[in-house]
Formats: C-alpha cells, sequence, structure tokens
C-alpha cells in the first residue's frame, strides 16, 4: 500500500506514483548495450569514490538523457527517427486531434519534421512546473520554440 500525501514534484515523480515499478534505472539505465555499458561504467567509477570518501554528489548527468531512453515506453508519442509513416503513430498523425493542436507540440503535424530531443522540454527532475502543464518549464520550453518561432 502507498500513502501519497503530496503530488508528484517532478516528472520522475509522476513516472514512479503511476507505476511504482519504475524507478531511477528505468530511465537512467541506459537504452542499448553501449549505452548500459558507459551506465554501468559510470555507476562503478562512483562506488569507488564513495568507498574512498571522495564521492560528491553530481550537478548534471555524465551521461545525457537520449530520446532512446524516452521510446521504450513512450512510442505512441514518439515517431521513429527516418520512418516517414512510423510504425507508431504520433499524436500529430492521428485524424481525431488534427486541428485541435492548441499549444500541444506533438498535435501539430509540422513539427514532425522538427528534430527536438524529448528531453529539451520534459525535463524529469525541473521543479518549477506540475503535473498539470506536464511538468513542461517554460523558462526552459520559449527559448526552444523560439528557436524556430522568433516572434515569439
Amino acid at each position: 500500500m502507498r500513502l501519497l500525501v503530496l503530488p508528484p514534484k517532478d516528472l520522475a515523480g509522476l513516472h514512479h506514483e503511476r507505476d511504482p515499478s519504475v524507478g531511477c534505472i528505468a530511465c537512467h539505465g541506459g537504452h542499448g548495450t553501449r549505452m548500459r555499458m558507459a551506465v554501468r561504467t559510470v555507476a562503478a567509477l562512483d562506488t569507488l569514490k564513495f568507498l574512498a570518501g571522495a564521492y560528491r554528489e553530481p550537478t548534471h548527468m555524465k551521461l545525457p538523457l537520449r530520446d532512446a531512453e524516452c521510446r521504450p515506453c513512450h512510442t505512441p508519442i514518439v515517431r521513429r527517427p527516418g520512418t516517414a509513416g512510423g510504425e507508431a503513430p504520433t499524436l500529430a498523425t492521428e485524424a481525431e486531434t488534427e486541428g485541435r493542436a492548441g499549444t500541444s507540440y506533438h498535435a501539430i503535424r509540422e513539427h514532425d519534421t522538427v528534430r527536438v530531443a524529448c528531453v529539451r522540454c520534459h525535463g524529469a527532475h525541473t521543479t518549477d512546473s506540475d503535473a498539470a502543464s506536464r511538468f513542461i518549464s517554460k523558462t526552459v520550453v520559449v527559448p526552444v520554440c523560439q528557436e524556430c518561432h522568433k516572434d515569439m
């Protein structure tokens, strides 16, 4: 039994709240053999530093998350690069959402060709947002949008 008094403070917390089996390693474990080996190498070095009393909590990730870490769970939203039709439908290709995009990036068909990494907008540990806004921080997202939309 889980007792949740407060709502999750970030996207990572929301993922865990919705599925308790989703822990840190679900995203930070690396997708693919090379990335998993890199993650384990960093973890081993951090363990040695900890045992030697020289470990310091990092301020950033040594191995940044890639779209490959998001896709195993989020394929209905993300079209795989290089697949024009894509095996998995995106919101932008679903007829019922066409024309009703509002400010939803994924529901705007013109964005299909734009290459923006998931984590550029969906920061797992940003705390200046909430679940209602899908933990998308305006201070992070607006500059990303302004790369193409100069008039924002």
